[in-house]
């Protein structure tokens, strides 16, 4: 019986052990972004529109049957097989059949197959360069997060260093040796600092669920966001986005469009077989059909092309150089941009540097209060002052630094990296 007692209470203690803190990184929420994020459907979609459509294409080679039947009223006399006499009437029936086998289209299916394959690559740039911009909402929300738990580190160090000195407030107390309000004074600086936690843990966990819900991740509170580390020098870093592969894509198409009014200046040619049925109409009692049959090669040229030749020709070169006015307008506000953020970089990293010199003063300013309030010199005040200040000389340190590297990643991602 205690046997199982014993039993039950180690699997009850496994049951409710603490599951470990799920840790993510920023990489990891850029691909869980990508992939929940409603227009990465469309690439399978498009994908398939095109194979369907190269697939039409090419049965422009397939035989091409057609069949008319025609019943109806023919103007002018009809003669009559058998009997010289009038009566037939004028209501007659014909029957038409023509196959024609494509031999050489001039080029137009391959044609059409470079325009079909070059829209499916333009629509696919463009949902590539919708889903850049996700990054960017990433980063404010990841980096945000990792604000936050900065400042959430401070207040603990703060309060740490507050309980050390209740507990010592105490000792002295019961001595005699301190006054009560001194321990009430602390006592209200922790509380301060536990609002302060309480409204950073809502910020935090309202970040959270955007993040959870952009990038369809089970995301909680005890969720750990890894900081992320640069490795490259940013400087080397070449523009890669993916508006550069749209425009080329474009690009792609314009000219492949251009083609096909080449191609429609070329004679077709291919193999007819036709035939006509004729039923001349009969008087009752007997019949007679008359067939006509022909076979052989075909060929068509339709020279209208020749006239817009000029103009299409002048509105593929206008096409193109729109294309490259973008490209360039693109290029120069991405360059624009990058450079400002690199003057930031340069900012934030010569005001970070100073905080370290300001996070030691202040740290020492705050040990030498604490000497002096030990040792009955100095008023609680003075210490409570100069730790209040330390906090928010450390607080600063932790804003820069996560500034400067949501500043560094935004560089990346300006720059398509």
């Amino acid at each position: 019986m205690i046997k199982s007692f014993v039993i039950a209470v180690i699997g009850l203690l496994a049951a409710v052990r603490p599951v470990a803190a799920q840790s993510v990184s920023i990489d990891s929420c850029y691909a869980m972004a990508v992939r929940n994020y409603p227009l990465i459907r469309q690439y399978e979609l498009i994908e398939k529109t095109k194979e369907y459509t190269l697939n039409n294409a090419s049965k422009a080679y397939l035989p091409q049957v057609s069949v008319t039947a025609i019943e109806g009223y023919v103007f002018g006399e009809i003669p009559t097989a058998g009997s010289a006499e009038g009566g037939s009437s004028n209501f007659k029936f014909i029957g038409l059949g023509q196959v024609n086998q494509m031999i050489w289209d001039g080029g137009a299916t391959k044609a059409q197959k470079k325009i079909i394959n070059a829209q499916s690559e333009t629509d696919k740039a463009n949902i590539t360069v919708a889903l850049h911009d996700l990054k960017a909402r990433v980063n404010q929300l990841y980096f945000g997060i990792l604000l936050v738990d900065e400042q959430l580190k401070q207040l603990d160090i703060q309060n740490a260093t507050l309980s050390n000195n209740v507990n010592r407030i105490k000792q002295l107390s019961d001595n005699g040796l301190a006054y009560k309000t001194d321990l009430d004074e602390i006592r209200v600086e922790q509380l301060k600092l536990n609002q302060q936690k309480t409204e950073f843990k809502y910020v935090r966990s309202g970040y959270l669920k955007m993040l959870s819900l952009l990038t369809g991740g089970r995301l909680n509170d005890n969720t750990i966001l890894e900081r992320p580390t640069i490795h490259k020098e940013l400087s080397n870093l070449q523009i890669v986005r993916p508006e550069l592969s749209l425009y080329q894509s474009q690009r792609t198409l314009t000219k492949a469009q251009a083609d096909m009014h080449q191609v429609s200046l070329m004679p077709k040619i291919g193999l007819l077989g036709a035939g006509v049925m004729f039923a001349p109409g009969i008087k009752p009692g007997s019949s007679q059909v008359t067939t006509l049959g022909v076979a052989g090669l075909s060929a068509s040229w339709n020279i209208s092309g020749l006239y817009k030749r000029n103009n299409d020709n002048k509105i593929t070169g206008q096409t193109l150089q729109k294309i490259d006015v973008q490209e360039e307008t693109f290029l120069f506000n991405t360059r624009l941009q990058l450079t400002q953020d690199s003057a930031n970089i340069e900012k934030q990293k010569a005001v970070l540097s100073e905080d370290e010199e300001i996070v030691s003063l202040r740290k020492t300013i705050r040990e030498g209060y604490q000497l002096k309030y030990n040792t009955g010199v100095s008023p609680l005040l003075d210490l409570l002052n100069a730790t209040e200040k330390e906090t928010e000389a450390l607080a600063q340190k932790a804003l820069h630094e996560m500034q400067l590297l949501m500043t560094l990643y935004n560089y990346k991602t300006i720059s398509g990296n």
